[in-house]
C-alpha cells in the first residue's frame, strides 16, 4: 500500500472529530472562550437542541477585525506563545483547535467588535471554506453561531441523540459553568422556551438550583499549595454517590478525586462537588482532546488534601486528625469570575446486651442452628457472620449478603408488569427531567409513570411505578434513575439497566455490618443468598462470603488430611 499524505479538509475534519463530538461539545468551548473573554453575561439559543442551530452570545472584550481570520484557523491562539507556556495555563482554552474544528463541520459564522472599537466584523465559514468576512455594526462582545452540525460528516450525524437527550447534555455543560463560575450571567434558551435563567450569585445559591440540594454542607480545606472546596448535598434514602469535579476552573473527570472521596465509604453517599485549585505546573491540562482530563504531578497530595476536605464535611464539624487547615477565601477563579423494607425474616436491631463471652466471637445460645451440612457458629463483633459447611468455615459479610438478595428481588419484579400508584401531590420538574420526559414518554407510560400537563406545557410527575422495595425511595430519584438507563448505549434488557441503577439503594435497607442476628436469621439469610445469581458479590461488586477450605486450614496447622 502506498502511503500518501490526506488532503487538508479530510485532516480538518478528523481533528474536529475528536474534539467535537456533539452540540454539547459546541457549547462547551464557546462557553470556555466566553468566560476567557472575561464575560459577565452568556446567552445560548438553540433550536432541536443544537442539531440545526447554536448561536452563543457573549459581551466579553471581543475580537480586533483583523484577528477573526485567524481564530478559525488551526493552532492559532491568543492564550499560547511557546511551549513553556504548556507548564502555566490558566485560561480555559489554549490550543486554538476549538473554533476551527467547528468551522470545519458546520456552516459557521462570528460577529465581534472589542469595546472602544465603533465598528465590528464578522467570518463566515462554511465546511472550512471562508465563505465571506467584512465589518459589521454588532454590540460589543462576541456572537458565534454555529449551524447544521456535521452536515458534511453524515457519519457521525447518525450517532447524535434525539434533540431532547442532546439538549439535556447541553443544559448539564451550562449548569457545571455556572458551579464554577456562579458571578457570570447564563441564559439557555431552546426552540424558544427558557431552559435554564442564572443571573449570577453565590455558589451556593447555583447548588441549591442546579442540585435540589438545600441541606447543603461545605468545607474549604488547604494543604501545602492545594486548595479544596467541598460541597455535599443531603443524602436521601436510595442515593448514591454522585460526584462533580473541578480543577482549577476546568470540570474533569480524574481519578485520584474520586478514588480519595470513595474512599472514604459508603458514609459519602449523597451529590458531591469538589473543586481543586493547585498550581498551574503541578497539573498537565493537555492530555485528553476535549480537555475533559488532568494529570497531577503529585496525585497523592491531592488524594490527601481531597481525603481531608471530604472527612471534614462528611463529619459535620466533628474535630478530625487531618493533616491540612481550612480556609475562607473564595477560590481564585470563583473571583474570575430508596429506602427499601427491611427483610422481613430478618429482626430489627437489638439492643446489645452482656455478652456470656470474653472473646470477640459471640455464638448464639443453645445448639447451633444447621440446615444439611451447613451450621451458624456465632459471629464476629466486626459483624461478620462465621458458618461452616462440611469441613469449610465460611466467612460471611451479613450486609454485601442482605444487598445481593434485595436487588435480585428487586430485578424480579421489575420483569413483571408494573402498577401505578398516584402522588398525593404532583411534583413539578427541573428542566432537565422535564426535557427527559418528553424524549421517553412512552417509555415511561410503561414503566409506570404518569404526567399532567401545566398551562405551559410542561409535565408535572402524578404517578410513579408501584415496584416492592422502591416506596421510599424519592419520586424524582425514581424519575431520575430511569431516565439514566434509559439514555444508556447497552445491549442490556432495560430492566437490567434499570436495576443496576437503583441498585445503591438496595444499601440503606440492608441489614447493617455489626447488627446483631440470632441463629435462625443467619440461616435464612445464608439460604437466600445461595438462591441469588450471583451470590459471591452484592450488586457493587464487593465479596459476600469468604471460605477457608478445611484442608488449608489442616496443613496451616501442621495436619495430615
Amino acid at each position: 500500500m502506498t502511503i500518501r499524505r490526506l488532503p487538508e479538509d479530510v485532516t480538518h475534519r478528523i481533528a474536529a472529530g475528536e474534539v467535537i463530538e456533539r452540540p454539547a461539545s459546541v457549547v462547551k468551548e464557546l462557553l470556555e472562550n466566553a468566560i476567557d473573554a472575561g464575560a459577565s453575561r452568556v446567552t445560548i439559543r438553540l433550536l432541536q437542541g443544537g442539531t440545526l442551530s447554536i448561536v452563543v452570545e457573549d459581551d466579553g472584550s471581543g475580537i480586533p477585525p483583523e484577528e477573526l481570520p485567524l481564530a478559525v484557523e488551526r493552532f492559532a491562539t491568543s492564550k499560547l506563545f511557546g511551549v513553556e507556556d504548556l507548564e502555566r495555563i490558566v485560561t480555559l482554552g489554549f490550543r486554538g483547535e476549538a473554533l476551527a474544528s467547528i468551522a470545519s463541520v458546520s456552516r459557521f459564522e462570528i460577529r465581534s467588535r472589542q469595546n472602544g472599537n465603533p465598528v465590528g466584523a464578522f467570518i463566515r465559514v462554511e465546511g472550512g471554506r471562508l465563505l465571506s468576512d467584512g465589518p459589521i455594526e454588532v454590540p460589543s462582545g462576541t456572537r458565534v453561531q454555529v449551524d447544521d452540525l456535521f452536515f458534511n460528516l453524515p457519519a457521525r450525524r447518525k450517532f447524535l441523540k434525539g434533540s431532547s437527550a442532546e439538549q439535556r447534555r447541553i443544559l448539564k455543560v451550562i449548569q457545571e459553568m455556572a458551579i464554577v463560575y456562579p458571578r457570570t450571567a447564563l441564559l439557555l434558551v431552546a426552540d424558544g422556551k427558557t431552559l435554564f435563567r442564572w443571573e449570577g450569585g453565590t455558589r451556593r445559591e447555583v447548588l441549591e438550583i442546579v442540585l435540589g440540594a438545600f441541606s447543603l454542607k461545605e468545607t474549604r480545606f488547604e494543604k501545602g499549595m492545594i486548595r479544596v472546596e467541598a460541597w455535599r448535598g443531603e443524602a436521601r434514602p436510595g442515593k448514591r454517590t454522585d460526584l462533580l469535579s473541578f480543577v482549577n476552573g476546568r470540570r474533569v473527570t480524574e481519578a485520584t478525586i474520586r478514588s480519595a472521596l470513595f474512599a472514604l465509604g459508603p458514609e459519602t453517599a449523597g451529590d458531591w462537588v469538589i473543586l481543586v485549585e493547585c498550581p498551574t505546573g503541578e497539573v498537565d491540562v493537555n492530555i485528553h482532546p476535549a480537555k475533559a482530563e488532568v494529570r497531577f504531578r503529585n496525585s497523592g497530595a491531592i488524594f490527601e488534601a481531597v481525603s481531608g476536605a471530604a472527612r471534614a464535611v462528611t463529619a459535620y464539624g466533628a474535630e478530625l486528625p487531618i493533616a491540612g487547615t481550612p480556609y475562607a477565601e473564595p477560590s481564585s477563579f470563583e473571583n474570575r469570575q430508596a429506602e427499601f423494607h427491611p427483610w422481613p425474616r430478618v429482626a430489627a436491631p437489638k439492643e446489645a446486651g452482656p455478652s456470656s463471652m470474653s472473646s470477640s466471637c459471640r455464638t448464639p445460645q443453645g445448639s447451633a442452628p444447621q440446615r444439611g451440612d451447613v451450621s451458624f457458629l456465632g459471629s464476629f463483633s466486626e459483624g461478620f457472620l462465621v458458618f461452616s459447611q462440611g469441613d469449610d468455615l465460611v466467612l460471611m459479610d451479613p450486609h454485601a449478603a442482605h444487598e445481593r438478595i434485595l436487588f435480585d428481588r428487586l430485578r424480579e419484579d421489575m420483569r413483571a408488569p408494573v402498577a401505578s400508584q398516584c402522588l398525593g401531590i404532583a411534583a413539578r420538574l427541573s428542566p432537565s427531567l422535564s426535557a427527559g420526559v418528553e424524549e421517553h414518554a412512552q417509555e415511561l407510560a410503561k414503566l409506570g409513570f404518569g404526567f399532567s400537563r401545566q398551562e405551559d406545557g410542561s409535565p408535572l410527575l402524578e404517578a410513579i411505578p408501584n415496584i416492592k422495595g422502591l416506596e421510599s425511595v424519592p419520586s424524582e430519584d425514581l424519575l431520575r434513575g430511569t431516565l439514566a438507563a434509559l439514555d444508556e448505549n447497552s445491549p442490556e434488557p432495560l430492566v437490567d439497566r434499570l436495576a443496576n441503577r437503583l441498585a445503591y439503594a438496595a444499601c440503606h435497607g440492608a441489614v447493617k455490618l455489626g447488627q446483631r442476628l440470632d441463629g435462625s436469621e443467619a440461616m435464612a439469610l445464608w439460604e437466600q443468598l445461595t438462591l441469588a445469581q450471583v451470590p459471591q458479590a452484592c450488586p457493587h461488586g464487593r465479596p459476600t462470603m469468604l471460605r477457608l477450605a478445611g484442608s488449608a486450614l489442616k496443613r496451616h496447622f501442621g495436619r495430615k488430611d
